[in-house]
């Protein structure tokens, strides 16, 4: 078994990570059936190592079986599973600590209620996953808090649009005054990016997630951009979550009037009242 380098997603820290598994983003969804075919059918559940440093973990990658019925047309919801005696939640709560006991203490404040809590941003982390060459060993790597410190700090100087528009490495590498490792940091994350993007746009055939079409298309191209909804010079969060795609007049008009995001209608509400309102938001569903 070799590493493979196929990157499937980022996942910022959160309870569920820590405890229960995670839940394979749709835009994913298909590296992983072409990595294994056993996965296509609904229900399926089978048994996995997950890489972490040389290291390997048990848990189990299950396609969730939803009724037909009752969700007719609902994509695959693939997880990865494993609980909260497992081996490999006690490795990632070892790992990211800090994370874990302000959760800990959060979710002893709030009792039941089921309000989602946000990490502050001195203790984040998150998690990146990769295929191996066998059907049944994920890699995950863990970047713990002063990764993430380190890349805030060094996205400072770096604008939003500039970051979203840089195609290559140069325009990091043009910067006398980085550092080597901080050049390195962006460069791989940059490289990161565009892993997502190329999923999510693939996931969407080319199409602006805002007017649901081809734009250009009549003239034999298609021409959209990614956007991260929580700019991410300010959150760093690369999740697929936290990436939209969009034509470039509509990214323009983002940018220039910062418009709030509203979750739960999937739509951009801008000051003078007006919205913008995804027609296809299937990745941010889950």
């Amino acid at each position: 078994m070799d590493y493979d380098g196929r990157f499937i997603m980022q996942k910022m820290v959160d309870w569920s990570l820590l405890n229960d598994g995670m839940t394979i983003p749709v835009s994913a969804c298909a590296l992983l059936k072409a990595w294994d075919e056993s996965i296509l059918t609904h229900g399926v559940s089978k048994d996995i190592k997950v890489l972490i440093n040389g290291e390997l973990y048990d848990a189990k990658l299950k396609n969730q079986n939803f009724e037909q019925s009752n969700w007719a047309g609902h994509k695959d919801v693939i997880q990865i599973r494993y609980g909260r005696q497992s081996a490999l939640a006690v490795k990632l709560r070892a790992v990211f600590k800090k994370s874990y006991d302000y959760l800990f203490a959060q979710k002893q404040l709030l009792g039941k209620s089921k309000r989602q809590i946000l990490l502050p941003d001195d203790i984040h982390g998150y998690i990146r996953l990769y295929l191996t060459t066998s059907s049944d060993v994920l890699c995950m790597e863990c970047c713990a808090n002063a990764d993430y410190q380190q890349l805030a700090d060094t996205l400072n100087a770096v604008p939003e649009e500039v970051y979203e528009a840089s195609d290559d490495d140069k325009f990091f590498m043009a910067d006398k005054t980085a550092s080597v490792v901080q050049k390195e940091l962006l460069v791989k994350y940059r490289k990161i990016d565009r892993s997502i993007i190329r999923m999510l746009k693939d996931f969407y055939n080319y199409r602006d997630e805002i007017s649901g079409e081809k734009i250009g298309d009549q003239y034999g191209d298609s021409v959209v951009e990614a956007h991260h909804i929580d700019y991410f010079t300010r959150s760093q969060n690369n999740d697929s979550t936290n990436i939209i795609i969009i034509s470039p007049n509509y990214h323009r008009i983002i940018h220039k009037n910062n418009p709030h995001f509203n979750r739960k209608k999937f739509q951009f509400e801008f000051q003078n009242g007006e919205v913008l309102r995804l027609k296809l938001y299937d990745h941010l569903k889950v």
